[in-house]
């Protein structure tokens, strides 16, 4: 055990304590989950971005959004102020936004065609390597940088960054796992759909009055579809609903599409978009989805793919961020406009429908009664699954041991 880990077990939050531990170790039929405090108790939030975001890889962004060299994207990520940006080689790298000689922010808005980032307090400027390229009179005045002079510890503070398809993410502590073997039941789950024929085609954000973890519960719930989501209850099989499959740290499962229509309604008449290439007979009918923890859930059809980051605003706000990606040809093409905002209204019309589920939930971690739910064991395998994660990362174990 590390210093650091000492120290952060000694402090140790009610909600994630030994015995909430081993509530969850029972059968899903009798566990019980995080405790209240887990998502009304502003610490835990602290807690969740100090040590399970950090300990995890994050989503940060869609590279798209630097994809010419010198570009440069502003981001937060975990309450971490981080900038995005693409060099003159084409590589893609992540830094926090500081400036490593007095700590102040480097970068303040985004940026097209940066050729390097200057400091605005001292001048100290950078290459989008992360290099430092000079630091003005920083031997007294008109003395400039010395041959030599330059540290390799006076450069930018690169952040460990890896990218699947068009998403960026990040590692704030650069100690876990290779992400290569964190993303690989992703991969083995979506080897067969060629995201790279997508391209991004629209971002909106949606805002819930509730902590992001029910969110993401609630996103992964295919218990609630008959009650709450009459359209997609009619497009999907209903006799072929499953609970969510726990893979590594994250958790999978699929609806099979039952009707004709974009995927979420039934509408023969709906326009038609172009499919993934090379779809095999069981894919054309199937929509895979998933949580990759801790806070991106994806959602596949045969027409389309999106993207969901859900940030904590506060400990009962969550945006929830989506990114709608079509074939290439339909991402921007006059001839599938049509299609594409059908899919878009549709999913607005979903989560406005989820809304007042969400804040229901969030309203319910007020009763001193509740103490962790009940799991149906057909249902909720998925959900006892991702509190456990949660729990592992905010103590530091299983795979976000240090």
């Amino acid at each position: 055990m590390t210093p650091v880990q000492g120290l952060h077990r000694e402090g140790l939050h009610e909600a994630v304590a030994d015995s909430v531990l081993e509530g969850m170790t029972a059968s899903v039929g009798d566990a019980k989950g995080l405790p209240n405090a887990a998502f009304t108790d502003p610490a835990f939030l602290e807690l969740e971005r100090k040590h399970l975001f950090a300990r995890s890889w994050v989503f940060a962004g869609p590279r798209s959004a630097v994809a010419q060299p010198g570009a440069v994207k502003c981001l937060e990520v975990a309450g971490r102020q981080l900038f995005m940006t693409t060099d003159r080689k084409g590589e893609t790298r992540v830094f926090f936004n500081v400036c490593p000689h007095r700590g102040a922010r480097l970068v303040i808005e985004d940026q097209d065609k940066a050729a390097s980032l200057t400091c605005p307090y001292h001048g100290w400027a950078f290459g989008l390597d992360g290099s430092l390229r000079g630091r003005p009179h920083f031997h007294g005045p008109r003395e400039h940088d010395r041959e030599g002079s330059r540290a390799e510890r006076d450069c930018l503070f690169e952040v460990r960054s890896a990218v699947w398809h068009d998403w960026v993410f990040v590692n704030i502590d650069g100690q876990a796992e290779p992400f290569e073997d964190y993303m690989a039941t992703a991969y083995k789950e979506y080897g067969d759909w060629d995201f790279g024929k997508t391209a991004l085609a629209h971002y909106q954000p949606f805002r819930f009055q509730a902590n992001w973890k029910l969110v993401v519960e609630n996103f992964c719930d295919n218990y609630h579809v008959f009650m709450v989501h009459p359209a997609l209850h009619d497009a999907q099989d209903v006799y072929r609903r499953t609970g969510m499959r726990p893979g590594g740290a994250h958790m999978f499962n699929e609806f099979v599409i039952g009707a004709e229509g974009l995927g979420l309604t039934v509408d023969p008449e709906a326009p038609v978009l172009p499919e993934f290439p090379n779809l095999s007979p069981e894919n054309r009918n199937v929509s895979p989805f998933c949580n990759i923890f801790p806070n991106v859930t994806l959602a596949i059809f045969p027409t389309y793919v999106n993207l969901f980051c859900y940030e904590p605003v506060s400990v009962d706000e969550t945006i929830m961020h989506v990114w709608f990606y079509f074939m290439d040809e339909a991402a921007t093409g006059e001839g599938d406009r049509a299609g594409r905002e059908a899919v878009i209204a549709d999913w607005a019309n979903l989560n406005a429908e989820d809304s007042g589920i969400c804040r229901r939930l969030q309203e319910g971690r007020t009763c001193d009664a509740y103490e962790g739910g009940r799991f149906s064991p057909y249902w909720d395998a998925g959900t006892l699954h991702f509190h456990k994660q949660i729990a592992n990362g905010v103590r530091g174990e299983g795979v976000f041991a240090r």
